[in-house]
């Protein structure tokens, strides 16, 4: 299936590349920045960013910012997003694969400044889930015969964190009492009324909940949920004043990192910030940025861990085949034989949950399937 996946994409390639073509009115190397840069030079289009080197920047972030007012800067991103996929995943995952006709990753531990586990040769944490592509990929990953893949994923993990460490009062309501986040921000933050209201300014609260989380600030959340930089101001500014808690933690996290030099996860692991006092703004404020957010993700990668080794001691213990595969961020991936499934699936479910207690609930869902895109 990887093969047809490899020939899909080369086309889908080929018809991207004419549409750049067309526009730019000549043909260029679509995968040298520099010469990105020189056709937008000639189709004026003004980036206004400059590498290192004096090359007008032609980063993501740039273009992302160009694609709302240009085609050929959103053809651009699709194009490096399908090659990377082709490079990545459909012409190198068939090497990859072992004399016993399974894909040996590794797991490295010391690689991410925040704990979490990072997958190499291939990486298989970055495979994009909502693009018909990924989806693709994914179905190309398949158990043994007889067996089934468990996805087991908790549910909103660093926002059940945050509202655990900000004791953000209407946060951790909203988790003791079962509620739905992201409704709740949409009715607080987005002020939704009824049902169809509700249901579009979920998707923008959801969003906003995931980015607050990373300190994005109102240029970055502009760009994601695609409203104007005045706009997304505002709505930060609602957002602090419904979940005081929050703001507070924002303000008080750089301040301590800068007193003493680190900050810790709930189970202690440090994360070390020379940079925090950098003269530079930019330098800082990134600092500052990844303060706040190590105590919830270093705190999550805390947590996964613990639930892995409870999880793996409690297979052995009950005498089952079923075995971990696979970790990615907050979802743990099993083969089970089929007999075991519905056994397998509590105990993972049960193991996970108490991996740790905090002031709300974890919850864990747990999808079975075919293949790892129908399990998830």
């Amino acid at each position: 299936s990887l093969k047809v996946f490899s020939e899909f994409i080369t086309k889908e390639l080929a018809g991207l590349e004419s549409k750049i073509y067309a526009i730019a009115g000549r043909e260029f190397n679509i995968g040298s920045p520099k010469q990105v840069g020189e056709i937008f030079g000639e189709l004026n289009i003004e980036t206004g960013r400059k590498t290192a080197t004096g090359q007008v920047s032609t980063s993501h972030d740039v273009l992302v910012e160009l694609a709302q007012t240009y085609d050929i800067a959103q053809h651009i991103i699709d194009y490096r997003e399908l090659d990377k996929l082709r490079a990545t995943y459909a012409d190198a995952l068939p090497k990859m694969i072992a004399a016993d006709g399974r894909i040996h990753g590794a797991l490295n531990q010391a690689v991410a400044a925040t704990g979490r586990l990072s997958s190499t040769e291939p990486n298989l944490q970055n495979i994009p889930v909502r693009t018909e592509l990924g989806q693709r990929i994914r179905n190309a990953f398949i158990p043994e015969k007889g067996s089934k893949l468990i996805s087991a994923d908790y549910s909103q993990l660093e926002l059940r964190i945050l509202a655990h460490i900000t004791q953000d009062p209407r946060m951790l309501e909203a988790y003791k009492n079962n509620e739905d986040i992201h409704s709740q921000t949409a009715r607080l933050v987005f002020g939704a009324t009824d049902e169809k209201d509700l249901k579009e300014k979920r998707r923008l609260a959801k969003i906003v909940n995931f980015g607050i989380a990373y300190a994005v600030e109102a240029f970055g959340l502009s760009q994601r949920v695609g409203i104007s930089r005045a706009e997304a101001k505002q709505v930060i500014a609602d957002y602090f004043e419904t979940y005081k808690g929050i703001r507070e933690y924002m303000d008080r996290t750089p301040e301590q990192a800068r007193k003493q030099g680190y900050i810790a996860s709930l189970f202690g692991r440090r994360r070390y910030f020379p940079s925090i006092n950098d003269r530079n703004f930019a330098v800082r404020s990134r600092a500052e940025r990844e303060a706040i957010n190590m105590p919830i993700q270093g705190t999550a990668s805390d947590i996964v861990k613990i639930a892995m080794i409870r999880v793996a001691n409690a297979l052995k213990q009950e005498k089952l085949e079923t075995k971990m595969i696979m970790q990615v961020h907050d979802e743990l991936l099993f083969e089970a034989p089929e007999a075991e499934v519905a056994t397998a699936s509590a105990l993972i479910k049960r193991e996970m949950e108490a991996a740790a207690t905090l002031d709300v609930p974890l919850t864990v869902e747990i999808g079975v399937g075919d293949d790892w895109m129908n399990a998830k």
